[in-house]
């Protein structure tokens, strides 16, 4: 039986490839790919046998490269590394490599939140403006400690805005002025009203640890967690650090396998999604999560309680009751075949160049983590859907369920897409799409085909791809930025200042579109812009 790959919201997160939300059990991605093939349903005899069947077998396929650990009744039964750290220097992963953990970060903000509660310096129900007087306060004043860990505070997430992925995500800011800028925008909700999850919630919330303890959110990370533990090999992470043992991260997109875009992790994604670990020491954080070492049973129990009295937003799944915790997803996940219900406590993450997922099994007492060094373009996630694979079929043998090997994807949708404008033509490929492709969710459907286009010099076929996108979303700027951009590379500038009309109606005041307007009406005197 074919397990359909989860959905993953994040938006981002493929989309950006910034810190999303990737819960395992029930994520939010749509594939834009074809589905992984699975093997006979089977029962594992030798689970470290069966386990390392698993992800050799998904490694061979190229989608992963990183580092497994599996533990049950507290002990480690198998534990490996795939692929290369470097590809450059052709240096393999090893066990004890590092990887950026995106999004998984959050449970650890979680973490340190509800120690600071336990030591009654925070409440719950602490307004926003309570810790940040700066913050506006007619949203401030109503938004809670609760509602941004459980992601229901209605704040516009960052990571969503196409100018995070191009210009924000790679610069600098001092931390008060990048929440005032990115993480104050009108509420898309009430409080308390939604679970729509947001990154823009966990960057303030670790500017409220950093005012409560007056120590730097680093400096939290090693005193509260990563000391007391002795994980020596989990951190905060920045692109400056010298670190050793640090896996360099790739896109592995339809056509090629490149170096991941460059990224600041301070002041965001920061607490969202900017600490680095290794497998061995996400097990040594797991097994502290049933001890009172760092936080007492009571408040440990509210991470993993879903607040389930609000429904999810529609881009989240849009079930009737929310299954998030506090940097935690809760889920009851019931076998295909034997309808056994078990219960999972998740999170996976993106950012560019890494992916990661960790999941807790309590009744085994098992936990798995995947960390990758490997991260998708937008409108991709063969590589998300590949470690979501993966994760699905050891919890099955962990837990004594009936499993499948998962084989090696198909090829990708954008190369049949190129291949038949290269042969056919671009009315060929629309044809095609249009009977048999799966659309990209946030739009962009042909974004990877036409810049594959762009590359080897078919600049009018990619043009008319950009056009049937913008057509299939028009109200998706980023796509009006690229087809104008391109008009400019080969001097339509015309064409350009049409698109860019067409772009300012929708979102007036856009930097970038007016930066692009007047390049144009630079190169053009008025007079031939006019109709």
């Amino acid at each position: 039986m074919c397990v359909r790959a989860q959905q993953l919201f994040a938006i981002l997160l493929v989309a950006t490839g910034i810190v999303l939300p990737m819960s395992v059990a029930k994520s939010l991605q749509v594939s834009t790919q074809e589905p992984i093939e699975i093997s006979s349903e089977t029962l594992a005899e030798d689970k470290p046998q069966a386990l390392h069947h698993i992800c050799e077998t998904m490694a061979q396929g190229g989608f992963f490269s990183g580092t497994v650990l599996v533990a049950e009744n507290s002990h480690v039964i198998y534990r490996a590394a795939f692929g290369l750290a470097n590809r450059e220097w052709q240096i393999p992963n090893s066990v004890d490599t590092k990887f950026r953990l995106a999004s998984v970060s959050k449970q650890f903000c979680s973490m340190i939140i509800m120690q600071l509660i336990q030591e009654e310096k925070l409440a719950l129900n602490d307004p926003i403006t309570k810790h940040l007087l700066y913050y506006r306060k007619d949203q401030g004043e109503k938004i809670t400690l609760h509602h941004l860990l459980a992601h229901q505070s209605g704040i516009p997430d960052f990571t969503n805005s196409f100018d995070y992925r191009n210009t924000t995500a790679r610069l600098l800011f001092e931390k008060d002025d990048f929440i005032k800028r990115f993480c104050s925008g009108d509420l898309t909700h009430n409080p308390g009203d939604l679970y729509s999850y947001n990154n823009a919630g966990y960057v303030i919330l670790g500017r409220i640890v950093e005012e409560v303890t007056k120590r730097s959110y680093e400096q939290n990370i090693l005193d509260r967690i990563t000391q007391p533990l002795g994980m020596t090999n989990t951190g905060y992470d920045s692109p400056q650090k010298i670190l050793s043992k640090r896996a360099s991260g790739y896109t592995h997109g339809p056509f090629r396998i490149e170096n991941s875009t460059y990224i600041e992790m301070d002041p965001a994604p920061g607490a969202a999604g900017a600490v680095y670990s290794t497998i061995d020491d996400l097990f040594l954080w797991n097994r502290a999560l049933t001890t009172d070492t760092l936080l007492r049973k009571f408040y440990r129990e509210l991470m993993f309680t879903p607040n389930t009295s609000v429904p999810e937003s529609q881009l989240a799944g849009g079930r009737r009751h929310s299954n998030y915790g506090y940097g935690w997803r809760i889920d009851n996940v019931v076998h295909p075949t034997t309808r056994t219900n078990i219960r999972i406590m998740s999170h996976g993450g993106a950012i560019n160049g890494f992916r990661a997922i960790v999941s807790r099994i309590p009744h085994r007492n098992a936990y798995v983590a995947l960390l990758c060094n490997q991260g998708d373009p937008p409108g991709s996630n063969t590589v998300w859907q590949t470690l979501d694979r993966m994760n699905t079929e050891i919890i099955r043998v962990v837990t004594e369920q009936p499993y499948k090997i998962p084989r090696k994807p198909k090829p990708p949708q954008a190369k049949k897409l190129y291949e038949l404008v290269c042969n056919k033509g671009v009315d060929a490929a629309i044809s095609w799409f249009q009977k048999n492709g799966q659309k990209n969710p946030w739009g962009g459907s042909f974004d990877s085909v036409a810049r594959e286009l762009i590359r080897s010099g078919k600049k009018e076929e990619a043009i008319r791809l950009y056009e049937h996108d913008i057509h299939q979303a028009p109200n998706k700027i980023w796509l009006r930025r690229k087809l104008a951009e391109l008009c400019i590379q080969m001097g339509k500038f015309k064409k350009a200042d049409t698109v860019l009309k067409q772009a300012l109606i929708i979102r007036p005041g856009d930097e970038r579109l007016i930066e692009l307007q007047n390049e144009v009406r630079h190169r053009l005197p008025q007079q031939e812009l006019q109709p």
